[in-house]
């Protein structure tokens, strides 16, 4: 299994600069550490970058974390005056939740750690389990969920909003906070203020590319405008015909005006942000126009920020930020920071004035400990030591079916659900060697794989899916089909620790819900009957979510518009139990 190649099957032609696809991000961080060592600094975790010089003086820890292909965020925003740590996904993929954790560890110095990161289910998932095991080791870390996205969702449900480029905003006024040595609950009180009064809007006039893809995920067709696009191309409220900046700006402010509300007399901070693409002078184009709309209805832009700030690849489009300010906001908004993203000249001490108030954790638990399972040994069945073949069969599985998985996932996703399963996947074919364990060993070690290499939302899922399926496997000799069956209960069981999906919502769920139950429903007539209703059951499961309106994840803000497509984890999931149920049969038939 160490010769496992993930890379694209057929070479595609890219008028882009790389060298091997599936290690862009490891090259790109390279290249920002060699550009900036005044600015970053390598930790141990090479997903983990920490600003070059630590302040002398206790100070509260900000930190966020997020997906490459977003440059200058989010590692364009370490250094003095905002963010001390960051965790580094995969393109369009949240980091780790170990990553995060490592961030959380460099960013502490006995103050506290906050951590400010944008609404989607993978940073939720891996920062909750950061923030668990950060607490056990006595880091006080406090959490902000950035939402200002007013196109996600409507205003009576905005928690479901996504964060976009209100995130740089939010860390600016935190990061300022913490220089000037507020204690832990200020400076989470203010980034909770900063990004309760911010709102953004999105425009895309073209795709992005995934250079691992190697194509775009979805089209706009020249002369319209996705209004309310998302960073990594999730359709908005609209499709328009593309109008001039002043048509443009216009219908930006008119989205984002009236739902804070924003009105006359306020002060407010503007930011405009290229997603990559598009020109800076037509940012500046843009930006005249938006002052003029707000000269119009009475409103003092105080502070502005132009240029490409929170990107999205190679997409031509732009975002619109607005900020209402009070006294504090606007005295943050001020303060002097250095970083490749933001630069505010002006006189501040290197390190804080005042020390911050020392804050630290004690462990009350985790949030997403696993169901104990049944503990059952029995004493014929399959024996442990022929299974060694089932973990390298379920690796060669899923990074056979690599542009598959991120094709599906590119219709109603970002299209990196193949390219990153893959990756973690094809380590630990790697690690596993030509002499694998048994079933056991091997799937905690792909569980391990999963949650420290692959991020977003499937590393922790799949992480705890594999952990519950390998937990009642310990000390046991046979694997007979009641055994398989508390298997599966230990892999549902890691799924719902994690989140509340179920049958119905267009997510993995769909796929292992009835398996488990067809299974359960067939034990009674042995371990092959029961494999094979898995399976059948697994399929139909997986086509179930072709006529499905997604109502969790990235893809539940498509609303319609995910209908007609397989979800990507779903199908993931219904190959992951079909490999096994084959696996398992025709070691029974040997």
């Amino acid at each position: 299994m160490n010769t496992i190649d993930i890379h694209l099957r057929a070479a595609r032609p890219l008028d882009r600069i790389f060298n091997d696809p599936d290690q862009i991000v490891e090259d790109g961080i390279r290249g920002y550490l060699l550009a900036h060592p005044d600015i970053l600094a390598g930790t141990n975790n090479p997903r983990v970058l920490r600003r070059a010089h630590k302040t002398a003086t206790r100070k509260v820890g900000v930190i966020t974390g997020g997906g490459s292909g977003h440059e200058p965020a989010f590692l364009g925003y370490v250094g003095r005056g905002l963010l001390d740590a960051v965790a580094i996904g995969e393109i369009f993929s949240s980091p780790t939740a170990a990553s995060f954790l490592d961030a959380m560890r460099e960013a502490d110095n006995g103050a506290g750690v906050v951590c400010l990161f944008g609404n989607y289910a993978g940073d939720t998932m891996n920062v909750r389990l950061a923030v668990d095991d950060a607490t056990r080791e006595g880091i006080a870390v406090g959490t902000v969920v950035a939402n200002d996205d007013v196109a996600s969702a409507p205003k009576d449900d905005a928690a479901r909003r996504r964060g976009v480029a209100g995130e740089i905003l939010m860390w600016k006024a935190a990061g300022a906070r913490a220089e000037e040595g507020a204690s832990l609950e200020e400076v989470l009180a203010t980034a909770r203020k900063a990004i309760d009064n911010t709102r953004s809007i999105g425009v895309g006039l073209s795709p992005c590319t995934i250079v691992a893809n190697g194509h775009p995920n979805f089209m706009i067709e020249a002369g319209t405008m996705e209004v309310g696009i998302g960073h990594h191309g999730e359709p908005g409220v609209e499709i328009s015909k593309l109008g001039s900046s002043r048509e443009i700006a216009r219908m930006m402010c008119d989205h984002i005006l009236p739902d804070l509300p924003f009105t006359a007399g306020d002060e407010v901070t503007v930011l405009v942000s290229g997603l990559g693409a598009t020109p800076v002078i037509e940012l500046y184009v843009l930006f005249a126009d938006i002052a003029d709309i707000m000269r119009e209805r009475g409103i003092t832009i105080r502070h502005n920020f132009v240029g490409n700030l929170f990107t999205s690849l190679d997409m031509k489009g732009v975002t619109l930020t607005v900020m209402k300010l009070d006294a504090e906001l606007d005295r943050l908004m001020s303060h002097p920071a250095h970083a490749i993203g933001l630069t505010r000249v002006g006189n501040a001490p290197e390190n804080p004035v005042v020390a911050a108030p020392a804050a630290t954790a004690h462990d009350q638990g985790a949030h997403g400990a696993l169901a104990e399972t049944e503990r059952y040994i029995p004493a014929a069945g399959i024996a442990i030591e022929n299974t060694r073949a089932v973990v390298p069969a379920l690796v060669s599985a899923i990074v056979g079916a690599r542009d598959w998985l991120s094709e599906i996932d590119g219709k109603i996703g970002d299209g990196d659900h193949g390219i990153n399963m893959a990756k973690g996947f094809a380590r630990c074919g790697q690690a596993l060697g030509d002499t694998p364990p048994t079933m056991e060993g091997g799937l905690r070690a792909l569980s391990d794989s999963l949650m420290a290499g692959i991020g977003g939302s499937m590393g922790p899922l799949y992480g705890r899916f594999f952990e519950g399926l390998a937990k009642p496997l310990a000390g046991v000799t046979h694997i007979d089909a009641h055994l398989f069956g508390l298997m599966l209960d230990g892999a549902e069981a890691g799924i719902r620790s994690l989140g509340n999906a179920d049958v119905g919502d267009k997510t993995l769920m769909d796929t292992l819900v009835p398996a488990v139950k067809a299974y359960h429903a067939a034990e009674g007539q042995g371990l092959k009957a029961a494999l094979a209703a898995m399976s059948v059951a697994a399929g139909q499961g997986r086509d179930s979510t072709r006529d499905l309106v997604a109502r969790i994840g990235r893809a539940s803000r498509l609303g319609e518009r995910s209908r007609g497509v397989l979800d990507a984890g779903a199908t993931s999931c219904c190959l992951i139990l079909q490999t096994m149920a084959a696996s398992l049969s025709g070691i029974a038939e040997a």
